[in-house]
């Protein structure tokens, strides 16, 4: 009986101290400093920092989004842009009970690459085959280049050969590489078939110099003569208030200065122009806006091609703003005379009168300025512009 009893004795004592570990306070492992940089798609793979804990147990770590990035251990792979949530999972170890904290990961999407520096000189059909200098980029991929108009220049590589006149439109490609994204940046590839014609004179006895583009030929420089083709003389009208009523045919030199006159060229009003008189030389004539506006398609057809009929460097013009004068129209900057009499914009514009009216009783002329802009515009007809003559 008595050791009956000590058995009894001894399972309660076994019962009570497993009571007891099984109460024994299960501590938090305190988990904190769980924090994640900004990614990128298509950067390297990175690794995850363990947050701070009080507890040995083992990590691991869960994404709320499998499409946008994997986890292998604790490496992250990234797949996409977007926002996902990174959870950091501590297992029971050591008296510290599991637990787990979270992160936001904010992914960016690939960059675009900065391309810099891609511009391609003018040439002519007779230039050799030159090579191409790759823009600057911070994307380290190769890059390669095509020609949209194989009729004027083909790209083999970077070489570029020239077939013909007209315009080209280059492109530099660079494929994705790392955390840059695919990119392209274009350049105009202007071909000249200028060829300097024979010269022309006038009834004063002025030389012209002539270039043919395409199938016009072009004074390379302004009309300069004081008579008509049937030598009628041109009223020279200084005042300013008499050019303003001047309602007939008329020219001047800019600020009536002659010397400026024989640079430039002299500025005719509107009714000059239009005189049964005839101010073009014989086998010439004043081009009308649709004659300029072959010339305006023939040197690339947009308002930034003006650069391509423009002097080059600032013998004339105020500032070198890069005009390649690749068609030898040398356009200069006489400016104009305005409607009240006053001169404007000597280095800064050259205009020019079309033959072409308008049903509001103004005129057509083109305006080149300075930056190379070149655009048609109407003006009233006692304006004082430049001309230039076109071979019958």
């Amino acid at each position: 009986m008595k050791k009956r009893s000590y058995i009894s004795i001894f399972i309660l004592l076994i019962s009570l101290i497993g009571c007891q570990k099984e109460n024994t306070p299960v501590q938090s492992p305190e988990l904190s400093d769980f924090t994640l940089n900004a990614g990128r798609v298509g950067q390297l793979p990175f690794p995850l920092t363990n947050p701070k804990s009080k507890s040995s147990g083992a990590f691991s770590f869960e994404t709320s989004d499998t499409s946008m990035i994997t986890i292998k251990e604790n490496l992250v792979t990234i797949k996409k842009n977007g926002t996902c949530i990174i959870t950091a999972i501590q297992q029971e170890a050591g008296g510290f009970s599991k637990d787990s904290i979270k992160a936001t990961l904010v992914i960016a999407p690939r960059l675009v690459p900065m391309f810099t520096n891609f511009v391609i000189p003018d040439k002519r059909v007779t230039d050799p085959p030159f090579i191409l200098t790759s823009p600057k980029s911070n994307s380290t991929r190769e890059i390669t280049f095509r020609s949209n108009n194989a009729a004027v220049a083909v790209v083999t590589g970077n070489l570029i050969t020239i077939k013909g006149p007209g315009k080209a439109i280059i492109t530099a490609y660079q494929a994705q590489s790392g955390i840059y994204s695919a990119y392209n940046i274009s350049a105009d590839l202007f071909v000249t078939d200028a060829v300097i014609a024979e010269t022309l004179t006038d009834v004063d006895g002025n030389v012209y110099k002539t270039v043919k583009l395409g199938n016009q030929t072009w004074m390379m420089e302004n009309l300069r003569t004081a008579h008509y083709r049937d030598k009628t003389l041109i009223p020279n009208v200084i005042g300013n208030s008499d050019w303003s009523t001047q309602s007939s045919g008329a020219y001047c030199s800019y600020n009536n200065n002659q010397e400026l006159g024989k640079t430039y060229g002299f500025l005719y009003n509107w009714y000059a122009v239009n005189n049964a008189h005839q101010l073009a030389p014989q086998g010439w004539h004043i081009p009308t806006n649709a004659e300029w506006n072959v010339l305006y398609n023939h040197i690339g057809g947009d308002r930034y091609s003006g650069s391509k009929i423009q002097e080059s460097g600032i013998s004339h013009w105020m500032n070198d703003t890069g005009a390649s004068n690749s068609t030898k129209f040398t356009g200069l900057p006489v400016g104009k005379r305005n409607g009240e009499g006053t001169y404007e914009s000597l280095s800064f514009d050259a205009n020019w009168w079309t033959a072409t009216a308008n049903p509001s009783g103004t005129a057509r002329y083109y305006n080149l300025y300075v930056k190379g802009y070149i655009e048609v515009s109407e003006s009233f007809k006692n304006f004082g512009y430049s001309l230039r003559c076109i071979k019958d």
